[in-house]
């Protein structure tokens, strides 16, 4: 028979439908398997594993760039284990790749075989910050692009070598970063030309 769609395959057709529709696809957070299950239990398609979320409630410190890569990805792991993924799709909080182009493929890597739907990469300066403190820094352009074609790179290899797959979310946190709203729209427009599937700008004003 045909083989089953992977979560990145279902977030895409799910992404598309909504896009068609016109229709805002509300995605909560979560920080453990509990709050992944009660999140599918209440009906959602769609949830967010957030690096802040998981940083609070499992460690009580802030999201300063101070959880390593491995305690996000086993907070995951147990995420996707707990779920049906057939139900609820997730896309787990990458940071920046957590560190250079070797850190970022390792990232992309392991996300997608712990059972995510997609990840998100942010053109934070590493250590990053949470965009709800201060002290945001953004890396240059240069870098930022390098960053998510790199995400990119690893994603399409690996589909390639192994059909394991994700839907890449790059963000900047440019206003965050109090970059103007030119820098913010450049950047979603370069990640968007590199193939990311989703752009996203955090921390837009209301005007």
């Amino acid at each position: 028979g045909h083989p089953h769609p992977t979560p990145a395959a279902r977030l895409r057709t799910l992404l598309d439908d909504a896009r068609e529709a016109s229709r805002c696809e509300v995605m909560p957070a979560c920080h453990d398997a509990l709050s992944a299950r009660l999140i599918e239990r209440a009906g959602f398609r769609v949830a967010f594993m957030s690096g802040f979320a998981v940083s609070a409630s499992g460690l009580a410190l802030p999201d300063a760039g101070l959880i390593s890569y491995g305690e996000q990805l086993s907070v995951g792991q147990n995420i996707c284990a707990a779920i049906d993924t057939r139900r609820l799709l997730v896309i787990g909080d990458g940071d920046t790749g957590f560190g250079g182009s070797g850190n970022v493929r390792r990232t992309i890597e392991g996300y997608a075989k712990a059972g995510f739907a997609g990840v998100s990469i942010e053109d934070q300066v590493y250590p990053k910050r949470c965009a709800y403190s201060g002290g945001v820094a953004v890396v240059p352009r240069e870098e930022a692009v390098a960053r998510v074609r790199c995400a990119i790179a690893a994603r399409d290899e690996m589909r390639r070598r192994s059909g394991l797959d994700l839907v890449l979310v790059a963000r900047t946190d440019c206003r965050r970063a109090e970059e103007d709203l030119d820098e913010v729209l450049w950047r979603c427009r370069a990640f968007a030309a590199l193939g990311a599937d989703v752009v996203y700008a955090e921390g837009l004003a209301p005007d």
